[in-house]
C-alpha cells in the first residue's frame, strides 16, 4: 500500500466529485424558481405596486446585487474559478464567504469532534464488552441505554434540557449550552450505531479458534478484547467514516437551530433560505473535502489493520 498513491487517487476522485456536485448545486439554485425574488415581487404587489416596469426594476436590482445579471455560463465559470482559488466572493449580507464558512466550521468542530471521540470510545467499549460477556447484566444495560439514546429524538431531548433556561432560578452557562449539551446530543446520535456495529462484528470473532487459544494461554480479558477488536476493526471503520458523516450532518442542523449556535449547519440552512449561492457553494466544497479526508483516513486505516487489503 502506497499512501501517496492512495492520496493522489482519492484527491482526483474528489476533484471530479466536487465538479459534479458544485455544478448540480449551481444549476439547482439558478435554473429553478427563486422564492426570495418571488417574495420581494409579491410584497411589492401587496403594497399596491403593479407597474410592470417597477416590478422589472425590482428583478433587475435583485439579479445585479447577486451577480446574476450576466450570461449564466460566465457566472458559472466565475464561480468555479472562485471555488478553486478559495476566493469565494461575498454573501448576500456583504460578508466575505471564506472566513464566514471557516468560522462556522470551527464552531461546529468544537462540539462535533469531542462528540465523535466520546461516541467511538464508549461505543467500542460497550459493544466489545457485550460481545465478550453476552450474559452480563451490565452489558445488557449498557447496550439498552445506548439504543435508547439513539432512538430518542435529539431535538426533543435537547429541547427538554434547554427549556431549563426559561426558569429564572437557573443561570445559563455558555460552556453548558454552547459545548457540553451539543456534544452530548451529537454523541448520542452516533452511540447506538457504534455499539451495534462493534458488538455485531466482535461477536463474529468472540468464539473464533484464535480467541479460544488466547484464553487457554491465560490471557487477560483486556488482551482478548484487543485481539477481537483488531479483527473486527475493518468493518467498524467502514461505519465510522461513512454513516457517521451522514448522521452528524443531520444532527448539526438540529443542534445548532436548537441552541442557536452559529455553526456550519445553521449557516447552510440560512443560506438555503436566502438562496445565498456563494455560501452554499463554499459550504459544499467543505463537505466534499471532509468526505475526501475521511475516505483517505479510512483507506490508510484499512492498510494498517490488514496489510492484505489491496487499496490500489
Amino acid at each position: 500500500m502506497n499512501p501517496l498513491r492512495i492520496l493522489a487517487k482519492r484527491t482526483l476522485m474528489g476533484l471530479v466529485t466536487a465538479w459534479v456536485v458544485l455544478t448540480g448545486v449551481f444549476g439547482l439554485f439558478t435554473l429553478t424558481q427563486d422564492w426570495v425574488l418571488q417574495g420581494q415581487v409579491g410584497a411589492a404587489r401587496f403594497a399596491g405596486e403593479n407597474d410592470p416596469e417597477a416590478l422589472a426594476e425590482i428583478r433587475a436590482e435583485y439579479f445585479a446585487a447577486r451577480g446574476l445579471d450576466r450570461p449564466l455560463t460566465e457566472v458559472y465559470a466565475d464561480y468555479l474559478g472562485r471555488m478553486v482559488t478559495l476566493d469565494w466572493g461575498t454573501s448576500v449580507g456583504g460578508e466575505a464567504v471564506f472566513p464566514l464558512v471557516t468560522d462556522a466550521v470551527t464552531r461546529t468542530a468544537a462540539y462535533v469532534l469531542p462528540a465523535l471521540s466520546v461516541a467511538v470510545v464508549a461505543g467500542v467499549g460497550i459493544g466489545t464488552y457485550a460481545a465478550l460477556h453476552p450474559e452480563s447484566r451490565l452489558a445488557s444495560g449498557g447496550v439498552g441505554a445506548a439504543y435508547l439514546l439513539f432512538a430518542l429524538p435529539n431535538f426533543w431531548v435537547g429541547g427538554l434540557l434547554y427549556s431549563r433556561t426559561l426558569d429564572e432560578s437557573v443561570t445559563p452557562s455558555p460552556l453548558v449550552y454552547d459545548h457540553l449539551l451539543p456534544t452530548a446530543l451529537a454523541a448520542a446520535a452516533l452511540l447506538g450505531g457504534y455499539v451495534s456495529y462493534s458488538r455485531a462484528h466482535s461477536r463474529e470473532y468472540a468464539s473464533a479458534d484464535f480467541v479460544a487459544l488466547v484464553r487457554a494461554k491465560g490471557a487477560s480479558n483486556r488482551r482478548i478484547a484487543a485481539h477481537v477488536l483488531r479483527n473486527a476493526a475493518i468493518p467498524f471503520f467502514s461505519m465510522l467514516f461513512t454513516e457517521a458523516l451522514g448522521l452528524l450532518v443531520l444532527a448539526t442542523f438540529v443542534i445548532e437551530v436548537l441552541f442557536g449556535i452559529e455553526g456550519f449547519g445553521l449557516l447552510l440552512l440560512n443560506a438555503v433560505a436566502s438562496r445565498d449561492l456563494p455560501v452554499l457553494l463554499g459550504g459544499t466544497v467543505v463537505v466534499i473535502w471532509v468526505g475526501i479526508v475521511a475516505t483517505v483516513l479510512q483507506d490508510l486505516a484499512y492498510g494498517y489493520l490488514d496489510p492484505r487489503v489491496d487499496l490500489g
